[in-house]
């Protein structure tokens, strides 16, 4: 088993891995609870969110908000595989709530309409209280019960195969759900410490769509689920690809300011076009698909840091790169800025080099660990001389007859990627490394290369959450999980995950987060370049809405200036 969790503390936080004032060695620093507010009055600080905030009463009643999606889900239940990596719960935003809201630096805070209460009320084991807003009701008028979280989490754990659910991670970790002694409290208890565990202490579907693995599965493929919040979906039209909410006459909160919120499916480009022409209210820019300075003549174009990364994806189960000095020499050779200036110059924005692989900047508790992977180009020189490489007359290296040579598949029509890595070839030509981009079908890109690590290099774009650890352990451990593309699995890796996972302490969480990103770029599975700057076109007039990197909108203020 690799659950050894003191075996795992004494690797983070001893010996050469010390880290300063962060021990659980005797005499150490223990770990403390964090205090948090049960609600909170207080408005959180923005500093990642550039939409213009408004009171609500500066926002009119009444208007409709026009936005866009890229295409309309097959699936509009966000917890199934067919609806998770979809627009689903982008649409859907409007409609569903839960007990917590993540707020601007990606914390979150109690939600309550949602919730009264939501606090540890034990850490071994970990038991979560959960305590409902009695006015809270499904969309057909049936109020929200500990009875709905029972059900949702029996549907969502894994035991019962009948019910497709995208992942069951936390929700595994589930020993039981314990009703209180009301029908509006209920205990979660864990097997073992999570501080992710926000994500897993909320119904997100009604008991009546949980105890039906058939209406799970299939029953929102041309409806959707039912609504908990100030919005209800109230048409889907497939043809024409587009979906219109209308305020949620059972909603128990703060009256929605507006009266219809539609959203048109299109690509990009022509979603952008849209704005232009005045069809949308507000729009996602990309580079390469439209002038900025042209947007700004229709609305602000807001900027925010973004949550989206660009990064490299090292092989290092074959060939030269099972090699770590090899692997070292590419991280170091890879010049970040440039990349970051690549892809944030067209946006206007600064460039945002990532010095993590499991926060990004803005975000609580991100710190730049980095320092493993900086660009030297002669320390990359002296790593690969030392693994036995040496230049030939054309600057490639070879040993023993044969040339460094790695692969880099491409995805095509896809005009970011592919400057991104020719970008990557000129870089890594430098110190002698020869990369041959094999360009192929979009649509085979990721099942038939990387899923099947049919590669030495790859890069894509990645994405950041206000809850990470949990997501980016995929990445890394194990060594077969279906998101690890790096062939390396290391036992060290996994525990360290573990202890991270399991410190509900924030700032001494954040510290192991530190010192697992470094012990990742000590292994160079994975190089992180850069991040993407979150850009968005808003035309004039329409507040609370626009660039966040984690906030999320209260769908209720959204809307239009009242005019003078």
């Amino acid at each position: 088993m690799r659950r050894h969790a003191a075996r795992a503390a004494s690797l983070l936080l001893a010996g050469s891995l010390v880290l300063s004032g962060c021990s659980l060695l005797p005499g150490g620093e223990k770990e403390k609870p964090t205090a948090r507010p049960t609600t909170t009055t207080k408005s959180p600080a923005r500093t990642g969110t550039s939409w213009q905030a408004e009171a609500r009463d500066k926002v009119r009643q009444g208007g409709t908000l026009r936005l866009g999606a890229t295409v309309i889900p097959r699936n509009f239940n966000p917890q199934h595989p067919d609806g998770v990596s979809t627009e689903a719960g982008r649409i859907l935003a409007p409609t569903i709530g839960g007990a917590v809201r993540v707020t601007a630096d990606g914390d979150w805070r109690v939600d309550p309409d949602y919730a009264e209460s939501v606090k540890v009320t034990d850490k071994d084991p970990l038991t979560v209280q959960v305590r409902l807003n009695p006015k809270a009701v499904w969309q057909g008028g049936t109020s929200i019960t500990a009875k709905d979280m029972v059900a949702y989490w029996q549907a969502m754990n894994g035991s019962d195969d009948d019910f497709e659910v995208a992942s069951s991670a936390g929700f595994d970790d589930i020993t039981e759900v314990r009703p209180g002694k009301s029908r509006f409290t209920y205990s979660v208890i864990f097997k073992t410490r999570d501080a992710e565990w926000p994500l897993y202490v909320y119904p997100r579907l009604p008991a009546k769509v949980t105890s039906s693995p058939k209406l799970f599965n299939s029953g929102f493929r041309t409806r959707a689920i039912s609504s908990n919040g100030p919005f209800v979906v109230s048409s889907i039209d497939s043809t024409k690809g587009m979906v219109t909410q209308k305020p949620n006459p059972r909603w128990w909160g703060e009256r929605p300011k507006l009266s219809t919120i539609t959203w048109q499916a299109a690509s990009p480009d022509v979603l952008v076009k849209g704005y232009a022409e005045g069809e949308l209210d507000a729009v996602d820019l990309e580079a390469g698909t439209y002038a900025v300075g042209k947007a700004a003549k229709s609305g602000a174009v807001q900027r925010a840091p973004g949550v989206e990364w660009s990064q490299v994806t090292l092989n290092g189960g074959r060939g030269p790169l099972k090699d770590v000095d090899v692997r070292r020499a590419v991280a170091h050779a890879l010049d970040r800025s440039a990349v970051g200036k690549q892809s944030s110059g067209p946006l206007g924005a600064p460039a945002s080099p990532l010095g993590s692989v499991i926060l990004v900047p803005g975000q609580r508790g991100y710190v730049d660990s980095s320092a493993a992977v900086a660009y030297d180009q002669q320390r990359a020189d002296k790593l690969l001389t030392k693994a036995g490489w040496t230049k030939g007359s054309d600057g490639i290296r070879t040993r023993k007859g044969k040339r460094l040579k790695l692969t880099m598949p491409s995805p095509a029509k896809t005009p970011a990627n592919t400057a991104r890595s020719k970008l990557i070839v000129s870089q890594l030509r430098k110190v002698g490394i020869d990369v041959r981009v094999r360009t192929v079908p979009a649509r085979k890109f990721f099942s038939r290369y990387v899923i099947a690590l049919d590669f030495d290099l790859v890069n894509f774009v990645r994405r950041g959450s206000a809850f990470p650890l949990g997501a980016a352990e995929a990445l890394f451990y194990p060594v077969d999980s279906a998101q690890n593309f790096t062939g390396l699995g290391e036992e060290r890796i996994g525990d360290g995950w573990d202890v991270a996972k399991g410190t509900l302490n924030d700032k001494l969480r954040f510290k192991r987060i530190a010192k697992l990103d470094e012990w990742l770029f000590e292994d160079v599975a994975v190089v992180p370049l850069a991040v993407t700057p979150l850009v968005v076109a808003v035309r004039t007039g329409l507040v609370n809405y626009g660039a966040a990197q984690f906030e999320q909108p209260d769908w209720t203020r959204v809307g239009f200036m009242t005019k003078k």
